[in-house]
């Protein structure tokens, strides 16, 4: 398997769909660590610990499905043929999905049509490449890089790929998120990340909490740490996201905060370009990101945020690597399908 597939994999594991109302069907035994699937009334604990809200959810098993399709195309070698109005817009095989960018500084994104099964095509001329994209809108992070774009064209692999030119801003740091469509069809979009680097590392930050739970049926992962130090990543040598392309270094983030109850609990995780692939917990049960056709299920990890008493809606399209974390957050990260995680969030 290639790189750029298992690029593919993970990111469109970490990719967010829709809006849904909260749903409440399961109950968590803080002392077991044991979540019992279905139980539709709350305890006590968990009545004073969680409340409803409503909050988003990824479309796992449609995106996961694409990635799928994708890997198979990759590893088969099937011919394509370049679209400008194909359905779906990718990056190229030099683009990540999380990019680094210095503040005051520029980077390059390149992006291309592909099929209906996720497969790059190109667009129809260098021309048409350089007039097929544009930034539709400024997710998160607007206050991160400039409002004004430059577009352009290249060649990626054979095929022609329309180029987004980014500036960060000035004497800031953090993530930033923007849409870019498919100039020739617009329902063509990706969503894309820029982080910019602080200049200095950023201080350590005390989170109130991180957890790490097992919400599969007869799941036993509980991991829990309290009043955790999170630092930034360039400053802790075995932590996974040190170096890593696509995740932030100058500053904690809740991927960092993962790496702190992985050092407290004696547990660990594998990651790859900012997102993470799979956690063994301090039993050495391994979780990992996977699909199960006996049952056509995805399972995967995904994180959430609790700041003031809130739940922070950046995660639905920002990384767990390049999202900050503040003294007091909350952090939680949850291991099932996407409906089981959805629930379970939606309780916090």
């Amino acid at each position: 398997m290639t790189a750029s597939v298992v690029r593919a994999f993970l990111f469109l594991w970490q990719q967010r769909g829709y809006k849904t109302g909260c749903q409440i069907n399961r109950t968590l035994q803080p002392r077991s660590g044991i979540i019992p699937y279905a139980v539709p009334v709350l305890t006590k604990w968990e009545q004073k610990r969680r409340r409803s809200c409503t909050m988003t959810k990824r479309n796992l098993k449609k995106l996961l499905a694409l990635g799928m399709a994708a890997m198979m195309t990759v590893s088969t070698g099937v011919t394509t043929f370049a679209a400008n109005t194909d359905d779906n817009l990718v990056v190229t095989g030099d683009t990540l999905y999380s990019t680094q960018i210095q503040s005051g500084k520029k980077v390059t994104l390149g992006l291309l049509p592909a099929n209906s099964s996720y497969s790059r095509t190109g667009f129809d001329s260098l021309a048409d490449a350089e007039k097929g994209l544009k930034v539709t809108k400024i997710n998160a992070g607007a206050d991160k890089i400039s409002n004004s774009f430059t577009y352009g064209s290249k060649t990626s692999d054979g095929l022609y790929a329309g180029t987004v030119e980014v500036t960060g801003s000035s004497d800031v740091y953090g993530p930033a998120s923007i849409h870019v469509a498919n100039a020739y069809n617009e329902t063509a979009g990706i969503d894309m990340t820029v982080y910019v680097e602080a200049k200095e590392t950023r201080p350590d930050v005390t989170v109130a909490s991180v957890e790490a739970v097992d919400l599969t049926e007869y799941g036993t992962t509980y991991e829990w740490g309290g009043d955790l130090t999170v630092q930034a990543a360039t400053k802790t040598a075995d932590n996974p996201f040190k170096d890593s392309d696509g995740a932030a270094q100058s500053y904690p983030t809740v991927g960092d905060a993962l790496y702190s109850l992985a050092a407290t609990n004696g547990c660990s995780f594998i990651q790859y370009e900012g997102y993470v692939n799979s956690v063994t917990d301090s039993t050495g049960k391994n979780l990992k990101v996977e699909y199960l056709p006996e049952t056509k299920e995805y399972y995967g990890w995904e994180y959430c945020v609790v700041r003031d008493g809130k739940v922070m809606s950046d995660r639905d399209i920002l990384s767990a690597s390049v999202l900050e974390v503040k003294d007091g957050d909350k952090v939680y990260w949850a291991y099932g399908t996407e409906d089981q995680i959805a629930d379970y969030f939606g309780m916090l």
